[in-house]
């Protein structure tokens, strides 16, 4: 399975030069933990929670007369749509990282956080598993469905 399936297609950005009181106010409104910043439709940087906390309130910045370019991740780590769901937990895990923007050659075409990610790869571990009891269910000959030891016809 590739990210394509599990990514948001909707990314909220912003471009480099607005004010961090106006992407925080955007990425509150749309209650995301991050945001995308984009210079002529190229991602340039990544403005997350963990930016906002670090690079302005704890530096004592003010939010509006700073531009959320000169506080934003600028090394971005991104993924294309069909990275395997194994490169894609390998690259969170190794660039301890939350959000991947997903980019299709230099073009941004949706973002995968790791929460995302975590709740469809523990649901489809869930899924697998409940598949795999009720084919073991019927090599027994146990009809997964009788949860009443009803007779069936006997």
């Amino acid at each position: 399975m590739a990210i394509e399936r599990l990514m948001t297609r909707e990314v909220v950005t912003a471009t480099p030069g607005e004010t961090v009181a106006a992407v925080v106010e955007r990425m509150s409104r749309a209650s995301v933990g991050a945001i995308v910043i984009l210079e002529d439709d190229r991602v340039t940087g990544v403005f997350t929670e963990r930016d906002l906390l670090q690079r302005v309130v704890a530096a004592g910045k003010d939010a509006g007369a700073t531009e959320v370019g000169d506080v934003a991740t600028r090394d971005v780590v991104t993924v294309e749509p069909t990275t395997s769901l194994r490169d894609c937990a390998e690259t969170l895990r190794r660039q301890k990282v939350r959000h991947l923007p997903v980019v299709q050659g230099r073009r941004l075409v949706g973002i995968l956080s790791a929460r995302d990610f975590f709740t469809t790869v523990a649901r489809e571990l869930e899924s697998f598993i409940e598949r795999s009891r009720y084919e073991e269910q019927l090599r027994e000959n146990v009809d997964p469905y009788d949860h009443l030891g009803g007779s069936y016809g006997r």
